[in-house]
């Protein structure tokens, strides 16, 4: 991964991840004087995606690696090893006659062994994200020992700042296996339904008396951010705004002392007041006459998605989901691939499919034993799946945000398989 974003393609955020940790070390050895993280000032509080842990932890293997790259490449894979192992042993207690199955679909999924070997937040994640499910046990522990509980909360602590959608997506699927598995098994599949639209009326009802929790509101921000940066821009700030000004078009800046600019007046561009990041206004004909720095500058996405823009409401958000999911499980499409890494995750959505099919196709039916689990994981899945669908347009974004979706999907499909009724049907076919 390494490599090819930084020889094949444009460096991407785990080099800027890397080089903000360096610039903190630095000033902590009182060897630079450089502002650190201004780069990264846009957008922080919006959704809750914080780069600056990434980049926290980065600085302190800074103490060890000695501004070595590799060092840090090396804690990442070993990050994403402890997730997976993490969720292995999660499965391996319901699935322990299942252990070939378990190793393929949790550890050599392609574009999962590929984005989790670099430095970037879904390998964290995924550390967060499978020692949760171990420590909780889906969700379907009996009781918390007191030694978990501080360990646990830590956890979902740095999920909830470094993936809300992954949070999202799991929390409420936790509680509700959590009291569903308390109540008949009988009437479990009754329960889960109840609990979940139950929990979706409460979100909406936050979501009609709370501006500040209005969780449409939140997703449609997300996604006006997405498809804002996806067309790149000048990002500058002034004393009280910051700006994006389209990346095609630097007429509009004015150079000034100081490496200072002004926008031309009759201008457009995108506008967010620094204590207020959340609600955008398109500005159409520039007035402004204050002064801008450069923050950063971002080139438009090679593979965007044309995508229905959101209202904050719940029938233009819940309308758009089916949408969002087909997106993400078959984006790129074989007439829109650019490049090599877009042919491989077009082959390994093939893949899923192909899994998908067999799974309806030879289902096998004593994995219904398991259904808490079952459930869960295709939940968990197909939530993720509309979370990035609804606010990613960006095609190369969407295969790498769902990486921590597919170690579930692939496992899940792999054990509906019956292997039996398949070879059987091999068996007919040659002769």
């Amino acid at each position: 991964m390494y490599y090819i974003y930084m020889y094949h393609y444009a460096p991407t955020d785990s080099y800027l991840y890397f080089e903000g940790s360096k610039n903190i070390f630095d000033s902590f050895l009182g060897n630079s004087t450089n502002e650190v993280l201004g780069w990264n000032a846009s957008f922080d509080d919006v959704f809750y995606n914080n780069s600056r842990i990434i980049i926290y932890i980065n600085f302190f293997i800074q103490f060890i690696s000695f501004n070595n790259v590799f060092v840090h490449i090396l804690f990442f894979c070993f990050f994403s090893f402890i997730g997976l192992t993490a969720l292995y042993k999660a499965f391996y207690k319901y699935f322990p006659d299942k252990k070939n199955i378990l190793i393929v679909g949790l550890y050599l999924v392609p574009s999962v062994l590929f984005w989790t070997s670099g430095i970037y937040k879904e390998t964290i994640a995924l550390c967060c994200l499978g020692l949760i499910i171990y420590l909780t046990d889906f969700g379907l522990i009996k009781s918390f020992a007191f030694k978990i509980i501080f360990p646990l909360s830590v956890l979902i602590l740095l999920l909830f700042f470094i993936k809300i959608y992954i949070f999202l997506a799991l929390i409420p699927l936790l509680l509700i296996n959590w009291l569903a598995s308390k109540m008949n098994s009988r009437k479990y599949l009754l329960y889960y339904a109840l609990i979940f639209i139950s929990l979706i009326a409460i979100v909406h009802l936050i979501s009609k008396t709370s501006n500040k929790l209005n969780a449409y509101q939140l997703i449609a921000d997300k996604q006006a951010k997405a498809i804002s940066e996806a067309k790149g821009g000048i990002f500058l700030m002034s004393q009280s705004n910051f700006v994006c000004v389209d990346y095609n078009d630097s007429i509009s800046l004015v150079s000034g002392p100081d490496s200072c600019y002004f926008i031309r007046p009759g201008s457009r561009y995108l506008s967010w007041e620094l204590d207020n990041m959340k609600d955008t206004t398109f500005v159409n004909n520039s007035a402004d006459s204050a002064t801008y720095i450069i923050l950063y500058t971002i080139k438009p996405a090679n593979s965007v998605v044309n995508t229905k823009k959101l209202e904050p409401n719940f029938i233009s958000v819940y309308s758009s989901i089916p949408f969002a999911i087909a997106n993400v499980f078959f984006q790129p499409t074989l007439f829109s691939i650019k490049n090599v890494l877009q042919l491989f995750s077009w082959i390994e959505n093939m893949w899923l499919l192909l899994l998908i099919v067999m799974a309806i196709l030879f289902f096998d039916k004593k994995i219904t034993l398991q259904k808490e689990v079952l459930i869960f994981c295709i939940l968990f899945a197909l939530i993720q799946f509309a979370l990035i669908g609804l606010t990613t347009p960006v095609v190369g974004a969407m295969v790498r945000y769902k990486v921590t979706a597919l170690p579930f999907l692939f496992t899940i499909c792999m054990l509906c398989i019956d292997s039996e009724k398949l070879s059987k049907k091999l068996k007919r076919t040659k002769n």
